[in-house]
Formats: structure tokens, C-alpha cells, sequence
């Protein structure tokens, strides 16, 4: 069974780590490297969520926005969440 946590296909591929067909899609049509789901997520979140690192740099490389915050960054941020990080 596909895991299925979009309703964008480029952030379902970013999620499950399929980098071949998330390539594809991006460099058919370098928009959906910036489009956003239900949620305001984009394949950059879902990359990340998932730690798939090569497809995150790939993202960046195309330039993905890394300042757009989803509902969860945005209530990370609204309770004061260390941007550095602890002991930085």
C-alpha cells in the first residue's frame, strides 16, 4: 500500500524518498519544486520530515524556499522554539 501524505504527488515523492521520480517531475516543471499542499507544506518539508538528505539538497538546489513555515513550525515558533538549537 502507497503512503499518501498529500495531495501534492512532488511532497508524496519527497516523502517516501523517491528521488528518480521526484527529479523527473521537478525538471519537467520546476513549479511543483514550490507547491504547497492542504497544509502549506511543500516537498522541502516532506524531505525533511522523511531525512532523506540527497532530496533536500536537490530542493535547495533548485531553490526552494527554506523560510516557508507549515502549522507545526509556525506553533514551534509561537512557544518560543530555540532556532539554534540547545547548547549552540
Amino acid at each position: 500500500m502507497e503512503v499518501r501524505v498529500s495531495n501534492v504527488e512532488i511532497c508524496n515523492l519527497a516523502y517516501t524518498g523517491k528521488f528518480e521520480e521526484l527529479k523527473k517531475c521537478a525538471l519537467s516543471d520546476s513549479s511543483q519544486a514550490t507547491r504547497t499542499d492542504q497544509d502549506s507544506r511543500t516537498a522541502l518539508h516532506w524531505a525533511c520530515s522523511a531525512g532523506h538528505v540527497e532530496i533536500v539538497q536537490f530542493l535547495l538546489d533548485l531553490g526552494a524556499e527554506v523560510d516557508l513555515k507549515d502549522d507545526i513550525a509556525q506553533i514551534l515558533l509561537e512557544n518560543s522554539a530555540d532556532l539554534k538549537g540547545r547548547g549552540v
